[in-house]
């Protein structure tokens, strides 16, 4: 669990299971064993390493919801009834385009809990960022929809075609949104700075996306889900060997492309407040990818052979003997992303 110190950055984790137990997202020792083990609190607290607690526990909060909707669509796969993905985002997607819970209907836990952070989130905060975080996660609504039907038809993307999917699927950019607002620093939107801002924000995105690939190419192949070791070994007709060293080559690149795009964003010609603005938002978007990338070698979020992360999530159209497994992946060591770290 996480550390209970307090300070700033620090999180007793209690309170989060606490939370998570009320809306519904952990309903056994298992679950809350699992939850516990993704050890968020080490992301959110390394994002803010000063933030109030307050904004460090919404953070956290953030986390073990998107977390969970993963969760949830992953462990489906192929299994899934037809049509149930769609009546599981559906609602998620009313309350991102008006605000309010759905009044038909049983209640999901996933909907009332989007309902609750957004409306403590967006309080207060200007309409473009609202438009902005409501058009991205639905991104991954809508990129995790055309993932699963790829996956049901057996359709293998490009290695392109699958970077550009990726990008949405890790949910690294609703997630950083997020953290303008717990963070206190806006993204600058500003014509002069708009394309490398846009480029530093994928980068962070590629970054996280394929150190986690790297990390899960095994499991994956087993659960039957495309990754980008995959793709490059079918496309350039290698070894996953090799198709490993050459995503290691790429994530360096991307390091390279994040801090060269950084840099020629502090150099970019603003007014002195702009500039500030900027600055701040570059801190905590490096920030970021730093206690994520920490987060992803350092935890067990993604750690194979323990109850906890076996622990299935029951969902409506699936009954929970016939399940299939978890799909597990290790946690990266440092011959998986020690480029990347």
């Amino acid at each position: 669990m996480g550390d209970s110190r307090s300070g700033p950055g620090r999180l007793d984790f209690e309170p989060v299971l606490k939370w998570a137990r009320t809306h519904g997202l952990v309903t056994d020792m298992p679950g809350e064993r699992r939850l516990a083990a993704m050890r968020l609190d080490v992301l959110a607290g390394g994002a803010l390493p000063h933030g109030a607690e307050a904004d460090v526990l919404l953070t956290v909060q953030w986390a073990v919801f998107i977390c969970w909707v993963d969760d949830c669509i992953d462990r489906g796969g192929p299994a899934l009834a037809p049509g149930w993905l769609e009546a599981f985002t559906a609602p998620l997607r009313q309350v991102l385009q008006s605000g309010a819970v759905p009044s038909a209907g049983v209640l999901l836990p996933h909907v009332s809990v989007l309902a609750g952070l957004w409306e403590r989130t967006a309080a207060g905060m200007p309409t473009r960022w609202r438009e902005r975080f409501a058009r991205e996660y639905t991104d991954f609504l809508d990129a995790t929809e055309q993932e699963l039907a790829l996956r049901q038809a057996g359709t293998r993307l490009a290695v392109t075609d699958y970077v550009r999917l990726r990008r949405s699927t890790i949910t690294l950019l609703p997630m950083l949104t997020v953290m303008e607002r717990t963070g206190h620093a806006l993204m600058v939107e500003d014509q002069r700075v708009d394309s490398r801002v846009r480029d530093l924000r994928w980068a962070l995105a590629d970054i996280a996306g394929w150190a986690n690939d790297l990390a899960s190419g095994a499991d994956d192949a087993l659960a039957g889900q495309d990754n980008l070791v995959a793709a490059i070994a079918r496309e350039e007709e290698c070894s996953a060997a090799l198709a490993r060293v050459q995503v290691r080559a790429m994530i360096d690149q991307r390091r390279r492309d994040f801090a060269s795009t950084a840099q020629a964003l502090r150099t970019t010609p603003l007014p002195t407040n702009r500039r500030e603005e900027l600055g701040r938002y570059l801190a905590l978007v490096e920030q970021f990818m730093s206690a994520t990338l920490h987060w992803l070698f350092t935890t067990g979020r993604f750690t194979s052979g323990t109850n906890a992360s076996a622990a299935p999530i029951r969902r409506p159209g699936i009954d929970a003997r016939s399940a299939p497994r978890l799909r597990t992946r290790p946690t990266p060591g440092p011959d998986a992303i020690d480029t990347a770290l």
